[in-house]
């Protein structure tokens, strides 16, 4: 199997990605083999002209069938908790189909569920190496800089690679929005989280915009926020009662500020 990827995708660290003007078409072979550790032996890396070209080699039909079986289960022992022999069979796929993105995805996964944050980002780097679109591991990336290690420059990097391969993504929008708030990025936070209330209507993105309009001192603009919210998204359920009450208090905030009381159907 040959994969292509234009060199501006390739990342030559987290967060970074190629760049002429500092780095050579070796240091991008020298950074997929470091990548791919002992899997870089059964690959053939080349490059021409803006392209990159990985090419593995295929193994027989038989070990091929025989790899995807336990791939499959794999996938059954990860759901029935047993972790260890998750990894050792999704290892044993990737012996034989080293492009396989699933078990990469399913192996990053359990190292996430075994909080090894650091195996879990060297497979999700894997994995952008060779498709730099690819929607799980972007954001995974962007969630463990922005949650485990506080690098918000990083985390905001895959956020939005994320986002301009998956722009109908309302989530995907506001976590980057609430990033962007954090780093005091009020601008593009607003976009962002318009961006999500257009997308899904997702009331912790309505929630986010008032805030923000709060922080700016633009009192009017987040109390109008909120009341959009309370109508057009009433359902209190379970899951959302904690963002809703976030919500009224912010509201009652919003209306003492300006002198107003809060209506009481909010």
């Amino acid at each position: 199997m040959k994969v292509s990827i234009p060199l501006k995708d390739i990342m030559l660290a987290p967060g970074k990605r190629f760049d002429p003007a500092e780095s050579t078409g070796q240091d991008v072979i020298n950074r997929i083999r470091k990548i791919y550790g002992v899997i870089a032996e059964v690959m053939d890396i080349t490059i021409e002209g803006e392209m990159v070209h990985i090419e593995f080699r295929d193994a027989t039909p038989e070990k091929h069938s025989e790899a995807m079986q336990k791939l499959h289960r794999g996938i059954d022992e990860a759901r029935k908790g047993q972790l260890a022999k998750a990894i050792n069979l999704f290892k044993e796929v990737l012996a034989v189909i080293p492009e396989n993105l699933d078990a990469r995805r399913n192996m990053a996964k359990v190292y996430l569920e075994l909080n090894n944050l650091e195996k879990a980002k060297k497979i999700f780097q894997e994995i952008l190496q060779l498709n730099p679109a690819d929607h799980i591991a972007a954001i995974s990336l962007g969630n463990i800089y922005a949650r485990n290690e506080n690098n918000l420059d990083v985390a905001a990097f895959y956020y939005d690679l994320c986002l301009q391969n998956h722009p109908d993504d309302a989530m995907l929008a506001c976590n980057y929005a609430a990033l962007m708030l954090e780093k005091g990025d009020f601008l593009q936070a607003e976009v962002l989280f318009k961006q999500a209330i257009k997308g899904g209507n997702i009331p912790n993105a309505y929630y986010g915009l008032a805030l923000l309009y709060r922080m700016a001192d633009e009192f009017e603009a987040s109390k109008s926020v909120l009341e959009t919210m309370f109508v057009r998204k009433p359902d209190n359920r379970t899951e959302s009662a904690v963002i809703y009450q976030e919500a009224r208090n912010l509201y009652t905030q919003v209306c003492a500020a300006l002198g107003s009381k809060p209506e009481e159907k909010h």
